[in-house]
């Protein structure tokens, strides 16, 4: 865990609440010793400089409830990241398999192959919108200037890896570097099913849906579609989907 002192604030590193009243809390003003405390045993740790982390809630009380929370885990290891979650859901029910979110930018230093060096990542950003929700997924980012996008009202399922890397590097004869990732971006209301990996530079549009197993190695400008397969395409045009179980849907239509 990180302990959120003084010399991490001159880092530049900060976790910023913002309220539905418009009123903003973080770590250079406003929040309480139950809330620093609360942070510091959170599963949110800052290795680097000039980070940050924007949180929108709805009211003061959300605060405590969001750092007490399971299921959230952020990992920066860098310089100028953000990181903005807007009133997202995550369950964790291990017994279920059901572990919530991983957000990780950077990583730490390999230790079997290159234990001195540190995995920093630099001016990434990630950004998930309003009342969507995590059973199970990872995002990771490893490439500079790189990052990931998602929408309002969308569900992963778990066992969801979105990795806008590769980690290691593949090269042309001469050794330059060709596999960079930029950016993964999924729109509005998109369902990802179980198991689903989604790698860089990839594109999933509004009201659409991923299926179990599927890779997704391109991007998908269509939107209202189901995509699947290894790697996935366009499998059913013209669809929309809904939370609800068939039972309860076509009762309540």
């Amino acid at each position: 865990m990180v302990n959120y002192n003084f010399k991490n604030i001159l880092q530049g590193n900060n976790i910023e609440f913002r309220l539905d009243d418009g009123s903003k809390v973080n770590l250079d003003k406003g929040l309480t010793s139950n809330e620093l405390k609360l942070l510091d045993n959170s599963h949110i740790l800052i290795n680097g400089k000039n980070n940050k982390i924007i949180v929108y809630l709805s009211k003061r009380s959300d605060i405590e409830t969001f750092l007490a929370s399971k299921g959230l885990i952020i990992d920066i290891y860098g310089f100028n990241n953000e990181i903005e979650l807007n009133k997202i859901h995550y369950y964790y029910r291990p017994l279920y398999d059901l572990k919530g979110l991983n957000i990780s930018l950077g990583n730490d230093a390999d230790l079997f192959l290159y234990p001195e060096e540190m995995r920093y990542v630099s001016n990434c950003k990630v950004s998930i919108g309003e009342n969507t929700l995590f059973c199970g997924a990872r995002l990771f980012l490893q490439d500079d200037n790189s990052s990931i996008t998602i929408g309002k009202d969308c569900m992963f399922s778990w066992g969801i890896d979105v990795w806008c890397t590769d980690v290691h590097t593949i090269t042309d004869l001469e050794g330059n570097p060709l596999n960079y990732g930029k950016s993964i971006e999924i729109g509005d209301h998109v369902w990802v099913g179980r198991d689903v990996k989604i790698g860089k530079n990839t594109k999933i549009s509004s009201n659409s849906v991923v299926g179990w197993n599927s890779v997704v190695t391109k991007k998908f400008e269509e939107k209202n579609v189901i995509i699947g397969g290894n790697p996935a395409s366009i499998i059913k045009r013209n669809i929309n989907w809904d939370p609800r179980d068939l039972q309860n849907y076509t009762l309540k239509r």
